[in-house]
């Protein structure tokens, strides 16, 4: 059975928090900066749910922007990933219109992958081939543990309190790649 890493994109490819930020900052100049953002629902008191959804998806339909570049090492962690016989499927909470600017971003910056799937759903995709799953959410960390998968992402403010629920959490990515090599599923 093929081995699947299933790598989400926003703050595990790239620092997505940094640009959501500016645009969250045109909606209301005093919203917090990422490093104090600690819960999911940081706009509250800021923003509007709908506000804060369309700069999500502003910054998701501009993702093939000059500026909007991935972390140092994400083009040799899939690379990587690919060399030691990963299946690897990008999964990003995207919507599907958002699929071209989001393809010629992975291109551009040869970003290698098998497959892309943008959906809220992506934990629809944990199945038993499904042996890594790398995402900053707890709770699709969680669901991927639940699934029997090597669950891990990057440390961040809002992630910090969960390190401990069966995944962990890394500072850059070439840390993640050690920890996955070095696992035995």
């Amino acid at each position: 059975m093929a081995k699947t890493a299933i790598v989400d994109i926003d703050n595990t490819l790239w620092q997505f928090c940094d640009a959501f930020h500016v645009v969250l900052l045109k909606i209301n100049n005093t919203f917090p900066p990422p490093g104090t953002w600690k819960t999911w629902d940081i706009f509250d008191g800021y923003c509007s749910t709908d506000d804060f959804h369309d700069a999500i998806n502003w910054v998701h339909a501009h993702q093939d922007r000059d500026d909007f570049v991935p972390y140092p090492e994400a083009r040799n962690f899939l690379a990587s990933l690919k060399a030691n016989g990963y299946h690897v499927t990008i999964a990003s909470h995207r919507l599907p219109e958002y699929r071209e600017p989001t393809e010629r971003w992975l291109d551009r910056h040869g970003l290698v992958y098998d497959e892309l799937h943008l959906s809220h759903h992506k934990t629809d995709l944990f199945n038993a081939s499904t042996s890594v799953v790398i995402d900053d959410a707890p709770q699709v960390l969680e669901k991927a543990v639940e699934a029997g998968a090597i669950a891990t992402g990057l440390l961040f403010p809002w992630n910090m309190e969960y390190r401990d629920d069966g995944f962990k959490l890394y500072p850059n990515l070439n840390e993640i790649l050690k920890n996955i090599l070095n696992s035995k599923k």
